[in-house]
């Protein structure tokens, strides 16, 4: 399964690129696909900043990315890294009350924000404190008005940078750089590129009854986090929203140490539907399930089966984790170690998955040895984790029933 985005640079007076604005695309066809707003950009945050490392996106550079206004006003913003991100309102949201608060809200969490195709008008100018990049469509609006509203609203704009979009022709380049404008964007510059992303396949089922959980009046955290755990894609992206939407903003940076449910009740029930409303709005019209996203799921429950023997009061839960990332690399064609980075798992689990060392570590490759027959070394890790090898056999079973069950209904 895989993921589609084209990227745009921004360059600046020097003719660098700084920055990426990010557009979806559903294939290989460089186009707008007939989406809505809500579906495209919930796809943007989905599969490319709930999935795939940064670096890959955008290099080092921002990422631009338009948010609808109803995305804005319901707070979904918040999912996407605010130090990696340049939030663009679009020139058809509403600058109404509920969106102020929004953009103020966003302001004070350390977002920057872009007015996309700004269309000038005066009920935009108690936002202008608050905005960091105005683009000017410079094929909709002349050079003269352009300047004009730059001139009267200087006051408001003074910690405002402009960036002129639909730039086509050195001397239009020329003309808005002697203007003072900073960034510049357009096919003078550089047509979109399509990039093709391997993405997760999202199993539905446990996203509609997930989405169930999350919406009664006392969400169950414990149901919650059983249902994340059904689900790869469901697990890996908590924890990834869970870095970029809360820890990292906060300023608290070592979260190795939170299990998933600790993570679910410190985000509290309002920060969990906005990500499971991502996820859903992303999830229309997309399912599969792949051999080995079904792998993943039995090596999961196996390693928590087998953990559960060894009488240590943490393990199962790790063990979980560490068997259901343990093919991540190769779904997303991505080193593990520049996974692992991306997201909040306990140390003892990435030194399993990264450094192939510890109990977690022995528990993983006794389900290597089972799925490749290898009865000796197998026996070996039976005999270190003190274990019987039918127990292995019997879990094995047991995983694989349950697996079956999440995926195939």
């Amino acid at each position: 399964m895989y993921s589609y985005i084209a990227r745009q640079p921004i360059f600046d007076r020097e003719m660098r690129t700084i920055a990426y604005e990010l557009l979806f695309r559903d294939g290989m066809n460089n186009a707008f696909p007939d989406v809505s707003p809500e579906y495209a950009t919930s796809r943007v945050i989905s599969d490319q900043f709930l999935c795939i490392p940064v670096p890959r996106i955008a290099c080092s550079h921002s990422a631009y990315i338009n948010v609808p206004h109803q995305m804005l006003i319901s707070g979904l913003g918040d999912a996407l890294p605010h130090e990696n991100v340049v939030i663009e309102i679009l020139e058809n949201a509403i600058p109404d009350e509920r969106l102020f608060d929004a953009v103020k809200d966003l302001h004070n969490k350390g977002y920057q924000l872009a007015l996309d195709d700004f269309t000038m008008k005066d009920s935009w100018d108690r936002f202008l404190r608050y905005i960091s990049v105005i683009k000017f469509d410079i094929r909709g609006n002349s050079y003269q008005d352009i300047l004009h509203y730059i001139n009267v609203k200087q006051d408001w704009l003074k910690a405002t940078e402009f960036l002129a979009e639909k730039v086509e022709t050195k001397e239009e380049f020329d003309l808005y750089r002697s203007a003072g404008f900073s960034f510049f964007q357009g096919y003078f510059f550089s047509r979109p590129e399509i990039m093709k992303n391997k993405c997760l396949p999202q199993n539905t089922f446990s996203l509609c009854r997930l989405m169930m959980e999350v919406n009664r009046e006392a969400p169950d955290f414990s149901a919650i986090e059983s249902l994340l755990k059904t689900d790869l894609t469901l697990s890996y992206k908590i924890m990834r929203y869970v870095r970029n939407l809360l820890f990292k903003s906060h300023g608290i940076m070592k979260t190795d140490n939170f299990t998933l449910k600790e993570m679910l009740m410190y985000l509290g029930g309002d920060a969990i539907r906005r990500f499971v409303t991502v996820a859903a709005l992303a999830n229309m019209g997309v399912a599969g399930v792949s051999e080995c996203y079904h792998l993943s799921m039995v090596r999961g429950k196996f390693c928590e089966l087998i953990a559960r023997q060894t009488e240590r009061a943490l393990l199962p839960c790790n063990a979980f984790v560490c068997g259901l990332f343990s093919l991540l690399d190769i779904i997303l064609e991505v080193p593990m170690e520049d996974l692992i980075k991306q997201i909040s798992v306990p140390h003892a689990v990435s030194a399993a998955l990264c450094e192939h060392q510890g109990d977690l570590y022995n528990i993983l490759a006794l389900s290597l040895c089972y799925e490749q027959y290898n009865w000796e070394g197998a026996s070996e890790i039976c005999h270190t984790l003190n274990i019987s090898e039918f127990s292995v056999i019997e879990a094995m079973q047991e995983a694989t029933k349950w697996a079956d069950e999440i995926s195939f209904g």
